[in-house]
């Protein structure tokens, strides 16, 4: 990116970055892109997307499927606890 600018551009660039800095959404925009373009590169036929690579964005199905049940859950929770459930059946 920095090769092919003038001295001008630069300058300008530099100035505009020291009030606007680089956030996490930005970031992530062109790391994305920049994954999307190497795949696509790579294999022509993919069907991705620059969402695909997105890190601050995922997917509805990628966060319905990270929630764990109510058996995992009640499982850890017996773990903390040495073992020993309480709950409404009577147990402990």
């Amino acid at each position: 990116m920095l090769a092919g600018m003038s001295s001008t551009e630069y300058a300008d660039w530099r100035t505009f970055y020291q009030d606007n800095f680089f956030n996490d959404v930005q970031l992530d925009a062109h790391f994305s892109s920049l994954m999307h373009i190497v795949i696509t590169a790579l294999d022509p036929k993919t069907t991705s997307t620059p969402a695909s690579f997105s890190l601050l964005s995922p997917s509805a199905e990628d966060i319905a499927n990270d929630e764990p049940g109510d058996a995992v859950l009640m499982a850890k929770a017996e773990g903390i606890s040495g073992g020993v459930r309480y709950g409404p059946d009577g147990s402990g």
